[in-house]
């Protein structure tokens, strides 16, 4: 089953080496900006409209791991 986890930037660093210690180095995360905690409830829902599309972009895009069959350079957590 396609997932996305989402998360706010400052957290990045511990969302990455947590997949990698899982054993999911190139599971598909997607950063927003941060604070989100003290956004109105349509604050929340404009930005969860204007991180929609990277969502359904990492639900619906092969990684580039998985794609070549390599993980040599590639960052499979940034879109092109």
């Amino acid at each position: 089953m396609a997932t996305a986890a989402v998360a706010t930037e400052p957290f990045r660093d511990e969302a990455l080496e947590q997949a990698r210690l899982l054993g999911m180095p190139d599971y598909r995360l997607v950063f927003v900006p941060h604070p989100v905690q003290l956004l109105t409830l349509g604050e929340l829902h404009a930005f969860a409209d204007r991180a929609f599309e990277e969502i359904v972009a990492r639900l619906t895009t092969p990684s580039a791991r998985r794609a070549e069959g390599s993980s040599a350079g590639e960052d499979p957590h940034e879109l092109p």
